[in-house]
């Protein structure tokens, strides 16, 4: 049954990821988090501490689509029976830095996913505040000192975007912590915790806002009316010499089509020797116009996020032709999303046509 678990969880969370195919970025942004859930220590002297409450308040920030800091403030209360009929109570605070490196971004680069895999390192300053040995026989009292201590923690969450700023995380990890305390043999003490919370994200950069889409205009240029050479006379007389037609020549026109990979819009490889082709046409043609129509496979993706990936396309396209001089007023661009699909294969329909007349 666990397997089974995992397996789905692990399904769910790939097929998630694979439909937020979303170009838009929402990083760099800060974020503030409250957690709540339980710890339990271990340590050499044999003390059973069982499961305690545990809650946390959190600060940080997403620098990177991978990387980001916290700072947070956790704290937690503990008891536990000893021998002899002892008890034991503490309470201690931990003040942590922590390094988080989405996973999920590393292998969905570029996407606003809904499930966010992250592994948490940490370097927490852990303070334990007085704490009581209660011999229960010897009906007496032993107070313990504030003792601040060094430690390392690592973990993983699993934080779900219920909303552009809102998300749910669950968090797992442990602290390993080196006390000094000289009354205790092994001073090495590990730390699991478990948590859930709500966070709330924030001081996101605003988005440029998408060039509005013009369709290209087709200009027919009017074809000339062909010369009827007169009837000659019926008279004895030579007939007269047929006049020379005048020659007509056919527009130059040329026509490229930019293949992309799968969710991509910039040009690669082999593909950009055909911007090279049709930039040197628009040198050789200065009176010559360009339309670009972008498209997407229908294969993956959403209507929107396809609408939105044939833009980008024809969009990247042109400006690789503006860098390389062509003026932008000869060029127009168009998208069809998936609703039109130029070519029978689906991944060949990742493409913009570009035609040049």
């Amino acid at each position: 049954m666990k397997h089974k678990f995992l397996l789905t969880l692990m399904a769910m969370f790939f097929a998630v990821n694979m439909n937020a195919q979303e170009n838009e970025s929402y990083y760099p942004h800060a974020f503030v988090g409250l957690q709540g859930g339980a710890m339990r220590a271990y340590n050499g002297e044999g003390i059973d501490r069982k499961w305690s409450p545990m809650a946390a308040i959190s600060l940080g920030y997403n620098f990177t689509e991978v990387f980001g800091l916290r700072l947070q403030a956790n704290g937690s209360k503990w008891t536990a029976d000893l021998p002899n009929n002892g008890e034991y109570d503490s309470k201690v605070g931990n003040i942590d830095l922590d390094m988080m490196f989405n996973l999920s971004n590393v292998f969905f680069p570029h996407r606003n996913n809904f499930v966010n895999v992250i592994a948490i390192a940490g370097a927490p300053f852990n303070l334990a505040v007085p704490h009581a040995w209660v011999d229960n026989y010897a009906y007496s009292t032993a107070e313990g000192g504030d003792r601040w201590n060094t430690a390392w923690k690592v973990g993983g969450m699993i934080d779900f975007n219920i909303a552009k700023h809102w998300g749910i995380n669950l968090e797992a990890g442990t602290n390993y912590v080196r006390q000094k305390n000289e009354g205790l043999h092994d001073n090495n003490k590990w730390w699991p915790y478990a948590m859930a919370g709500l966070t709330y994200k924030f001081g996101f950069k605003k988005s440029k806002k998408a060039e509005p889409v013009v369709a290209p205009v087709v200009v027919e240029e009017p074809q000339p009316e062909p010369v009827v050479a007169p009837k000659p006379e019926p008279k004895p007389q030579p007939k007269p010499e047929p006049k020379p037609q005048p020659e007509v020549k056919k527009p130059a026109k040329v026509t490229e089509n930019i293949f992309f990979d799968l969710a991509k819009s910039d040009v690669t490889g082999a593909q950009s020797s055909k911007i090279d082709a049709i930039v040197k046409f628009a040198n050789e043609n200065p009176e010559a116009k360009f339309s670009i129509v972008g498209y997407a496979d229908k294969g993956t993706g959403t209507v929107k996020i396809n609408k939105r990936l044939s833009e980008q396309r024809a969009k990247e396209v042109k400006d690789m032709l503006v860098k390389r001089g062509i003026k932008a007023d000869r060029i127009k661009t168009d998208s069809k999303g998936d609703t039109v699909q130029p070519f029978a294969n689906n991944d060949d329909n990742r493409v913009a046509i570009i035609v040049g007349e």
